[in-house]
């Protein structure tokens, strides 16, 4: 994916769990909550007030897959998202899956330490590719 390059920060490579016209969802490294993922432009521009009418139109698609794969899979019970553009200029949201009980799947117990708060993106482990690949296979079946 050449032309992604600018975005290889996320690898999205081997870990795209789904790839939409305008946009890719790449499984996030720091697994927060289960499921956390990046919603990355597939252009690269550094603000989003220069979505085209066809990305815009197209990103509440991406919102509903991302959104029913996470409740459908894991058993989500709310969603939020965050976009910083601080370190990576480029259009993209951090998207987390939220979770009101511990999650049991994959031979790991999965909670959400900042349930009912705002979640703190900052913290949590980065996890082996190994996980991030089952979890991401998960995701796509």
């Amino acid at each position: 994916m050449k032309e992604l390059e600018f975005m290889s920060k996320f690898k999205p490579d081997t870990r795209c769990i789904k790839n939409f016209k305008y946009w890719i969802v790449c499984i996030r490294a720091k697994q927060r909550t289960l499921g956390d993922a990046v919603i990355l432009l597939k252009r690269e521009t550094s603000s989003a007030k220069n979505l085209t009418s066809e990305e815009a139109a197209e990103f509440p698609e991406v919102i509903k897959w991302y959104e029913d794969i996470c409740t459908d899979k894991f058993g989500a019970t709310k969603f939020n998202y965050m976009m910083m553009m601080m370190k990576d200029l480029y259009v993209h949201y951090h998207a987390f899956p939220r979770y009101e009980n511990s999650v049991h799947i994959l031979n790991s117990e999965w909670k959400d330490a900042d349930w009912p708060l705002a979640i703190d993106f900052k913290s949590g482990d980065i996890l082996e590719e190994e996980k991030l690949m089952q979890i991401k296979e998960y995701m796509k079946t």
